[in-house]
């Protein structure tokens, strides 16, 4: 019965943890993946939604801007395959004059 109980307590922590965990994945230098799988009847957009958002929340925690790369996905089809998207973008500093995204105040 003891193990039976370690077993779970051991499992159930795991399970919290793993809840906890980003969906953001590092590629490179400042640039990022996100991707997310539904269900058949789901399309990708309604995944692609979802990406930007953990993105977009993943580099606001951060003090960065979320500038994207590229997505890619599918539509779920019934007996096939499941809906899909992967969404690639960069994490800059606010001011970063490269990025497109310079703040500017009115004179």
């Amino acid at each position: 019965m003891k193990l039976f109980l370690k077993r779970g307590l051991a499992i159930s922590v795991c399970v919290l943890l793993g809840g906890c965990a980003s969906p953001v994945v590092p590629m490179g230098a400042n640039t990022f993946m996100v991707e997310h799988g539904g269900w058949p009847h789901m399309n990708q957009f309604a995944l692609e939604a979802k990406c930007v958002r953990d993105a977009n929340r993943y580099c606001e925690r951060r003090g960065l801007v979320m500038v994207p790369v590229s997505t890619s996905g599918q539509e779920g089809q019934a007996f096939s395959h499941n809906a899909t998207c992967k969404f690639i973008f960069r994490a800059v500093p606010m001011k970063q004059p490269d990025s497109g995204i310079e703040s500017r105040k009115n004179p």
